[in-house]
């Protein structure tokens, strides 16, 4: 199937959107040599090692044009759970170090150790919290998420010109603006 740019009417350059995204992405797998000593001679040193480095580098046309990330990611949460691991932890702990003292008084026992966790449990609860919320999100969004999907994959892009379009809209549109287009204008904003 020949596309034709709706702007410029050539075939020439017209590129599909996936396609494009693909050839402004690199990715760069390998080892890495860091600088270091060895200290003790028997041990060998994360610069003897190799340290292992992965690389991903877009475009900016790469960036206008992907197809947007969910909200929800599931290391969020977990490093919720891990904050409030350590405040339990550390508040813990210092419950104990202020009970084996002389003649403490409980609210002082409970309530002393937020001087010191109180960041961890606001920053754990925020994570879990947060987390949730997207997920909630996400869930709602799944089915124009599927709907925009099917959108992206039959869009093409000119560089000729610089516009991304639909064959069978013909609406050309600046690579910027595929989010908006993929997600609503298509439809005059209605929900789909």
């Amino acid at each position: 199937m020949e596309v034709r740019c709706p702007v410029c009417s050539e075939t020439g350059q017209v590129v599909a959107v996936p396609g494009a995204v693909a050839a402004g992405t690199t990715y760069r797998i390998g080892r890495v040599r860091l600088p270091g000593t060895r200290e003790i001679a028997d041990l060998p040193t994360a610069a003897s090692l190799g340290a292992s480095k992965h690389v991903m580098s877009r475009t900016q046309l790469a960036v206008w044009l992907s197809f947007p990330a969910r909200h929800y990611t599931p290391w969020a949460r977990n490093q919720g759970y891990v904050l409030l691991l350590v405040a339990a932890l550390v508040h813990l702990v210092v419950s104990l170090v202020i009970a084996m003292g002389q003649d403490p008084r409980w609210g002082e026992v409970l309530l002393a150790p937020f001087c010191l966790t109180g960041l961890f449990w606001g920053l754990g609860l925020l994570n879990v919290l947060g987390s949730y919320g997207a997920r909630k999100r996400d869930t709602q969004e799944a089915p124009a998420r599927e709907k925009a999907l099917t959108v992206w994959e039959r869009l093409y892009y000119c560089p000729r010109d610089n516009v991304a379009f639909e064959p069978e809209v013909g609406v050309p549109f600046h690579p910027s603006e595929t989010r908006e287009y993929i997600f609503g204008f298509r439809n005059g904003g209605a929900p789909r």
